[in-house]
């Protein structure tokens, strides 16, 4: 099962940084979330979403990188319904910016779909990329 699970959110990634929000959103329960490590007040990424929110991200991330994202996913581990997933991203943001950011993914699945993403980034490196926009 741990190899499936694998899989899954190995697809689940490369459609997200891919762009492709509408299948990457299918592939997520009806009560989903997605948390983001930092301070929601400085950052508004940050904090806890829910599936509603988690689609306005997405969506607001294909906006902000219009080409999507290369991906390096540099390891994985699963036990049960935990894939832990280290990868490396980057991408020319919308103002122009280069955007390379390390990421580690802890993603939770049930019944063959997403239920909870918790997501750990270089957030000081999001925050430089964001501003002066």
């Amino acid at each position: 099962m741990s190899h499936i699970n694998k899989q899954l959110a190995l697809a689940f990634l490369n459609l997200a940084f891919a762009n492709r929000t509408e299948e990457a959103l299918r592939m997520m329960s009806d009560d989903a979330s997605w948390w983001v490590a930092g301070s929601a007040d400085r950052l508004k990424v940050a904090g806890n979403k829910n599936r509603m929110q988690i689609e306005r991200l997405l969506k607001a991330v294909a906006r902000a990188v219009p080409n999507g994202m290369r991906t390096l996913v540099h390891g994985v581990t699963a036990e049960d319904d935990r894939i832990a997933i280290e990868v490396e991203a980057e991408g020319i943001w919308s103002n122009g910016k280069p955007y390379h950011n390390r990421y580690h993914f802890l993603i939770r699945i049930r019944e063959g779909l997403i239920q909870e993403v918790r997501e750990y980034m270089d957030t000081l490196h999001l925050f430089d990329v964001l501003s002066d926009e």
